[in-house]
C-alpha cells in the first residue's frame, strides 16, 4: 500500500527533462540553421510556458570563444560587390563569415563524452513517469558497416559521432519507467526509430520505457536543411514544421492555423509530423517509430486471404485511416492530382516512372538564365574588357568609387529583367515531386500494416502498437 502511494504521488509530480544537441562537427559544417533551429526551439519552450528547471543544451564547442559558427548575410555585402560576384565571378561563399555562436546557457560542447555525462548525472536522476524531451538538430551520417546499415550517426564536435546503438545504450541506462519522445532532423536520422528496441535491435526486444520518436527522414538518405543563411524566412527543414504546428507561430513569428486533425483542441506530435509531412517542399521522407514497429511485425498479404495486399483499393484504406492519416492523404492526393480508387497504384508508378525519367531539360521555352546571363556578361566585357578579371583596378572601381556606373550598366541591360525574373524562379525539382509519392505510399501502407497487425491476431504485439501509437499522439503541454 505504501508503495502504491508513493507511486501515485511521482505520478503528480512528474517532470519534463530537455535535451537539446545541437551544431556541426567544426565550424565549416556549423552553420547558422542549427543554431536558429535551437533558438526556435528555446522559443517554443518558452512561449508554452513550460517548466525548464531541465533544460540542458549542448551545442557545438559549447562554452569556447572561438568563431564556431558559420554564417552567411548576402545583403551584408555591398549590390554593386554581388552583381560583380554573379556576373563575372563566383557567388560561392559570398557573405560567408564566422562568429561564436550565441545559443544562450549552453551547459557544453557536443563531444560524445559530454552527452555521456549527462546521462551519467542527469538522466540517472530521473525518475519513473518523468519524461525525457530530446531534439537533436545536427549533421549525420551513414553506417559505415554495410552488414548494419540502422547504425547510423549523430556528428558531434571535433569530427566526432555517437552511433544509433550507442545512443541507445544511453536510454537503455535510464530509470526504469522514464518516457522518451525524441525529434531528430539530422541526414540519415531514420537509423534511429530503432531507439524503441533494447540495443537497437529489433531481436532484444522493445524497452520497458515507454520510447516514441520522429525523423526528419529515412536512414538510407540525407535530410533538408543545414545552411548558413541567416534569414529564417527561407528555412524548409523538418523542425521549422514541427515546432511551427506545436507552437502555431512560424520561425518569423507570423501565425499559422493549427493543425488539429481530429479536432480534440490539443496539436499533437503525431499531428505535428503530419503538418510537417503535408506542408515542407522538401527533399525529407519522414518517419516515426510507429512506423519502424509495422515494419518488424506485421506485413501484407502474400496469398494469404485475410491480409490486406499493399494495393488495396483507396476507399478501403481511407476508411481504415485515423483522421490524422486521412488529413496527410487527402492532403498529398490534392497536391499530387491523385483521385479515384486505384490511386495507391497510380501514386506507385507516377513515383517509379518519375525514378526512371529522372531531371529532364525542358525544351522549347525560350534562352535560358545561364545564357541571359552569358549575354549580359559578354556585353559589359565589351563595354569594359578589364571585367576579364575581376581583381583588375577597373574591376575594383565598378565596385567602388563607380558602383552606380556599374549596377545601372547592369540592370539597364535589355536582357536583365527577362533573366532575373528566370533566375528568381524556383527550378522544378522531380526528386521532391517524387518524395511526396513516397510519402503518400508510406502513410497508406501503414495503414494497412496497421490492420493487417490486428488481423495477424497477436494480442502482446497489438497492445504494444497501440500504446506506441498512444505516446506518438502525447503533446508538448503534459
Amino acid at each position: 500500500m505504501i508503495g502504491l502511494m508513493f507511486a501515485t504521488e511521482r505520478l503528480g509530480l512528474a517532470a519534463d527533462y530537455f535535451l537539446t544537441i545541437g551544431g556541426g562537427y567544426a565550424p565549416a559544417g556549423n552553420q547558422a540553421s542549427l543554431e536558429n533551429n535551437v533558438l526556435f526551439f528555446q522559443r517554443v519552450l518558452d512561449e508554452k510556458k513550460l517548466d525548464q528547471t531541465h533544460n540542458d543544451v549542448y551545442f557545438a564547442d559549447g562554452t569556447s570563444d572561438g568563431s564556431d559558427l558559420q554564417v552567411m548575410d548576402l545583403q551584408s555585402v555591398p549590390k554593386a560587390n554581388r552583381l560583380m560576384a554573379e556576373f563575372f565571378g563566383n557567388q560561392d561563399s559570398l557573405g560567408l563569415s564566422y562568429r561564436n555562436h550565441r545559443v544562450p546557457n549552453v551547459r557544453g560542447s557536443t563531444r560524445p563524452d559530454n552527452i555521456r555525462n549527462w546521462f551519467d548525472q542527469v538522466g540517472s536522476t530521473m525518475m519513473s513517469g518523468d519524461r525525457l524531451l530530446l531534439f537533436v538538430t545536427a549533421h549525420g551520417n551513414k553506417s559505415a558497416d554495410s552488414e548494419d546499415p540502422y547504425n547510423t550517426t549523430i556528428a558531434t564536435w571535433n569530427n566526432s559521432s555517437i552511433k544509433m546503438r550507442e545512443f541507445v545504450d544511453l536510454l537503455d541506462g535510464l530509470p526504469a519507467g522514464v518516457n522518451v519522445v525524441a525529434i531528430m532532423v539530422q541526414c540519415h536520422s531514420g537509423g534511429f526509430a530503432k531507439l524503441i528496441y533494447n540495443g537497437g535491435d529489433p531481436d532484444q526486444g522493445l524497452s520497458s520505457q515507454q520510447r516514441c520518436a520522429f525523423f526528419a527522414t529515412v536512414h538510407d538518405r540525407p535530410a533538408a536543411g543545414c545552411t548558413p543563411e541567416v534569414d529564417e524566412s527561407s528555412y524548409v527543414e523538418y523542425s521549422t514544421y514541427f515546432w511551427a504546428a506545436l507552437s502555431g507561430r512560424l520561425r518569423t513569428g507570423d501565425p499559422i492555423q493549427l493543425p488539429d486533425y481530429n479536432h480534440d483542441g490539443v496539436v499533437s506530435f503525431d499531428e505535428a509530423h503530419a503538418y510537417t509531412i503535408l506542408t515542407a517542399d522538401t527533399i525529407d521522407l519522414p518517419i516515426k517509430t510507429s512506423g519502424e514497429f509495422l515494419s518488424q511485425y506485421s506485413k501484407f498479404s502474400d496469398g494469404d486471404s485475410k491480409l490486406l495486399s499493399n494495393e488495396e483499393p483507396y476507399d478501403v484504406v481511407l476508411g481504415l485511416a485515423t483522421k490524422t492519416q486521412r488529413a496527410i492523404l487527402e492532403g498529398l492526393s490534392e497536391q499530387l492530382g491523385l483521385n479515384g480508387n486505384d490511386r495507391l497504384v497510380d501514386a506507385w508508378r507516377a513515383l517509379r516512372d518519375g525514378r526512371r525519367r529522372g531531371r529532364s531539360r525542358r525544351r522549347n521555352e525560350g534562352p535560358s538564365s545561364e545564357s541571359l546571363r552569358r549575354r549580359i556578361a559578354g556585353d559589359l566585357k565589351r563595354k569594359w574588357p578589364q571585367l576579364e578579371n575581376v581583381v583588375n583596378p577597373v574591376s575594383v572601381e565598378l565596385m567602388t568609387s563607380r558602383a552606380e556606373e556599374f549596377i545601372a550598366a547592369i540592370e539597364n541591360h535589355r536582357d536583365y529583367k527577362r533573366y532575373r525574373e528566370l533566375a528568381d524562379r524556383p527550378s522544378p525539382d522531380r526528386a521532391k515531386q517524387n518524395v511526396k509519392y513516397d510519402r503518400f505510399l508510406r502513410v497508406a501502407d501503414n495503414v494497412l500494416l496497421a490492420e493487417n497487425l490486428r488481423r495477424i491476431g497477436d494480442a502482446e504485439r497489438i497492445a504494444q502498437y497501440e500504446a506506441l501509437v498512444t505516446a506518438e499522439a502525447g503533446s508538448l503541454v503534459q
